[in-house]
């Protein structure tokens, strides 16, 4: 690699990112914004802030070509997943006292 790239990104990775402070509050919800938006509310924020939205592309059953994209927040990201791991807990908690109760 050139010396000069490598310059490039050390200075790029240096660089502090602004302090909570001075970035702007998340002006709605991240379903209804666009990307260009998202792009725009995320310049500056470290991909680690709880208000950095992050995308998925989710591929649509039967369909070949259509995506659909889904986009919230880190906190909203993990919130949903806790949300669906305690319904997986719940469902297996349920299965597992109905078989007991059932004789054989």
């Amino acid at each position: 690699m050139p010396a000069s790239l490598l310059i490039a990104l050390a200075a790029a990775v240096a660089t502090p990112a602004a302090p909570a402070a001075d970035l702007p509050a998340l002006p709605k919800d991240p379903t209804a914004m666009t990307q260009s938006e998202i792009r725009a509310f995320n310049a500056g924020r470290p991909p680690t802030d709880p208000d950095f939205i992050r995308c998925r592309r989710n591929e649509e059953t039967g369909s070949l070509v259509r995506k659909t994209f889904i986009c919230h927040t880190i906190t909203q990201w993990a919130e949903l997943e806790a949300q669906g791991n305690q319904t997986g807990r719940d469902v297996y908690d349920e299965f597992v006292s109905k078989a007991a109760r059932t004789s054989n």
